[in-house]
């Protein structure tokens, strides 16, 4: 890793992309899965949490798996839980400008008459305003991952063994806005228009599109997977509070992976806000957000909250190349 100032790693035209890898390694999780599950889909509603993160996740896929059928997988995926493994690669053919499902991964359903699986893609989506309609991505989304079974999950006119879809997106909180979370579902339903079918339910619902918007993080009790999330992706909330509140109020494990993987996501979201913040200001203003920060650092590491291989780890630098800003900024305190 090059020798970098603090501000580079924090404040930088890459801070964005890092934190969609960052939030992409954190709903890797399995306990934070088992959450999402549980909370939206109703196939899992009765099941307990801890049964669902041990037997009914699989083959965990983070942007791995190509939307567009005319354009590569990446034969490689991004490093996460140690548990995590590629789904199945499709055989297409190359073009630039590939787009990736940020998250896929199936879901195991135990029923009496045998298991069921749902393949399930979780998108985190930081534009507030793009230029289509969420909805339609989602649907589109959801699609793919129908057409793409045949050959694979049924073949032929065997289409009553098609797996349901689910296309999950979370849009965090927009920073200067104070909107209250929100969860909105898209499905197929079956209409008597006249007389009466009896087709089971099984056989057209199929796929359904999830928009869950996050609210302020005062909020973060009003639902439980929406305060999940809105902890999870707060940009402001203090380190602590984070732990206490994911540990205390959702029973996650605060494992040391997920606690530096939350950790390095704070600092990106504080990253990815001054952004919008820093563009035309002078070097000297630049500098002092970089010492505010590293003096943040200090007193953590200070009060035993914060190893120093962590504080580095936290804002992509070596230990060496931390501790050697440390000593800087310490010299110039003086």
């Amino acid at each position: 890793m090059s020798n970098t100032s603090l501000g580079d790693n924090l404040v930088s035209a890459g801070s964005g992309a890092r934190y969609d890898k960052s939030a992409k390694r954190i709903m890797s999780f399995k306990s934070v899965l088992a959450w999402t599950l549980k909370s939206i889909c109703t196939e899992f509603s009765d099941l307990d949490l801890k049964y669902i993160e041990r037997n009914c996740i699989v083959d965990v896929s983070i942007s791995n798996k190509a939307v567009h059928q005319d354009h590569p997988d990446r034969k490689g995926k991004l490093d996460g839980d140690e548990k995590v493994t590629a789904m199945n690669s499709e055989s297409v053919s190359k073009k630039d400008g590939t787009v990736y499902f940020d998250l896929r991964f199936r879901a195991r359903v135990p029923e009496k008459e045998g298991d069921v699986y749902l393949i399930m893609n979780i998108e985190i989506q930081n534009k507030n305003n793009p230029i289509y309609r969420l909805v339609s991505r989602g649907i589109y989304y959801c699609s793919r991952m129908i057409s793409e079974q045949y050959g694979t999950v049924f073949k032929d006119m065997d289409y009553h063994k098609i797996q349901k879809v689910y296309s999950i997106w979370i849009c965090p909180m927009p920073k200067d806005t104070k909107r209250k979370s929100s969860i909105t579902r898209y499905m197929m339903t079956k209409r008597d228009e006249v007389g009466k079918s009896f087709i089971n339910k099984r056989y057209y619902d199929k796929m359904e599109t999830v928009i869950i918007k996050l609210g302020r993080e005062d909020d973060y009790s009003s639902k439980p997977i929406t305060g999940l999330l809105s902890v999870l992706f707060s940009p402001t909330m203090p380190i602590a509070m984070k732990k206490r509140i994911l540990s205390g109020d959702y029973g996650i494990a605060m494992t040391k992976k997920f606690e530096r993987e939350v950790l390095r996501m704070c600092n990106l979201s504080y990253a990815v806000m001054e952004e919008g913040r820093i563009q035309g200001r002078k070097q000297g203003r630049k500098q002092g957000r970089e010492e505010g920060q590293l003096e943040m650092l200090n007193k953590l590491i200070k009060i035993g909250k914060l190893s120093i291989e962590d504080a580095a780890y936290s804002v992509d630098m070596t230990v060496e190349d931390f501790l050697k800003k440390k000593e800087k900024y310490q010299k110039k305190s003086l």
